[in-house]
């Protein structure tokens, strides 16, 4: 049976979009990483019978930060962050998106 794939902007939104989709049929379980479901159902599309399967994106999957010397609003001119370097970090390590 063919898949089809969709994916939401948030995790609300792809439950909302498969309940309207599936006429309220579609089943839910946890995806691989715990943190987005997966909401399938089968149906038709372009004249086959497919199974369907929405989810969404977790959140960011990094973030862009200053190294902790740059972090002290008080004791840092404004104009230095302009120029200084920056750190980049996985946003949540344990939802394991990376």
């Amino acid at each position: 049976m063919r898949v089809v794939f969709m994916v939401a902007e948030k995790p609300s939104l792809a439950l909302s979009l498969a309940q309207i989709l599936s006429h309220k049929t579609c089943t839910s379980r946890k995806g691989s990483n715990g943190a987005c479901s997966v909401h399938e159902w089968e149906g038709k599309f372009r004249g086959q019978h497919v199974l369907f399967k929405m989810t969404s994106v977790c959140g960011h999957v990094m973030s862009l930060d200053f190294p902790g010397k740059y972090n002290n609003w008080d004791k840092v001119d404004p104009v230095e962050l302009f120029s200084c370097p920056t750190e980049k970090k996985e946003a949540t390590p344990r939802s394991f998106a990376c």
